[in-house]
């Protein structure tokens, strides 16, 4: 049944029947989001970030805003990192260096950091070298830490395994 003949018209269905996320309703995705059970979270960034990918760029201003609001919850801020690996933009750049200074590095966090690491160095040098070459040489980071800003900055994607 076509979305003439059953007498709906969805602009967000095209013609074969596939869903276009860069027409889908915003509202619903956004509430998603911000639920607290982990599955419905993660649906609705993950939606976020197809919806960001099909021209809808307020799906990447609230991942932003999503992340500077979220509690120290790791695995919902990796989640949502993750989710902005098309967000390469100066500001997504500032707020994700601005993690990495605000997050102190331990077990607990290395995860995340790695994280936001890899979806930095994944930017253009232009949006992101600078800020790699200032924490490489902040006395305030462990040796480690200005390893992996070093790497970041000379290999870009490809980490190393003992990262993880």
């Amino acid at each position: 049944m076509s979305r003439e003949s059953s007498g709906q018209i969805v602009p967000w269905i095209t013609k074969n029947g596939c869903l276009d996320p860069g027409k889908f309703p915003i509202e619903g995705v956004l509430q998603q989001a911000l639920e607290a059970d982990p599955r419905a979270f993660h649906s609705g960034v993950k939606m976020l970030e197809m919806m960001y990918g099909h021209g809808r760029k307020e799906a990447g201003v609230f991942l932003l805003g999503l992340l500077a609001a979220s509690d120290d919850e790791w695995e919902r801020r990796e989640i949502i990192v993750d989710a902005l690996g098309q967000v390469r933009t100066a500001a997504c750049a500032r707020l994700l260096f601005a993690e990495l200074r605000r997050v102190e590095s331990s077990n607990t966090t290395r995860r995340y950091l790695n994280a936001v690491i890899e979806r930095l160095a994944a930017m253009s040098p232009e949006l992101v070298d600078d800020g790699f070459d200032a924490l490489a040489h902040d006395p305030s980071f462990s040796y480690r830490m200005r390893s992996k800003f070093k790497e970041a900055l000379s290999r870009g994607q490809d980490f190393p395994t003992e990262w993880r």
